[in-house]
């Protein structure tokens, strides 16, 4: 546990609301042969730092609001996704030309309701909540939907930049999650 109060236990996130037509919508779909508790299981359990490690993404730390636990690149992550973890990214984006500084917050996490639910925190540049939500199909496959609603109060960023960094980021986010599911014998 740490000693100290991490300068993110002060930030709040600020979450997409269904009352405020403001927000622009994002959707992904991605497809895997396991069947959904093999699935979800990887999702919630895969280590942030494989997670989130990518040509445009990079995992900085993990900080739990319910414990004050910390975690680092390279220290073991042994409890899983939980609500009340902020995700700090880093972002590399033009080649690294330009690095940007990202916080996610986990709001939800329900097996029951096939869902994980993440907010982002202020001081990010966009605002709004992604939405990862599961699927079983008839074939024994799971479906994984990836509903981002966001603004950012900047028309090109929200229209222009947004939407293609945001699919490189979720894409290499969900294809290492695709690459740590155990594979089918």
């Amino acid at each position: 546990m740490a000693s100290h109060q991490s300068p993110y236990s002060k930030l709040n996130s600020i979450c997409y609301s269904e009352t405020d037509p403001n927000y622009h919508e994002h959707f992904e779909k991605y497809l895997y042969d396991q069947p959904f508790d093999v699935v979800w299981n990887t999702y919630v359990t895969i280590d942030p730092a494989k997670a989130w490690a990518g040509k445009m993404i990079h995992f900085n730390q993990l900080y739990s609001r319910s414990t004050g636990e910390e975690v680092f690149p390279g220290q073991e992550y042994k409890d899983g996704m939980g609500v009340g973890q902020v995700i700090i990214l880093n972002l590399h984006v033009f080649n690294g030309a330009v690095k940007l500084t990202v916080g996610h917050e986990v709001m939800e996490v329900d097996k029951a309701k096939k869902l994980i639910r993440i907010c982002y925190l202020e001081n990010s540049k966009s605002e709004g909540s992604q939405f990862i939500t599961f699927k079983t199909l008839e074939n024994g496959k799971t479906e994984v939907s990836h509903k981002t609603f966001y603004r950012s109060g900047s028309w090109f960023r929200d229209k222009i930049i947004y939407p293609y960094f945001h699919t490189k980021a979720i894409n290499e986010f969900h294809e290492n999650v695709r690459n740590a599911i155990p594979k089918l014998t």
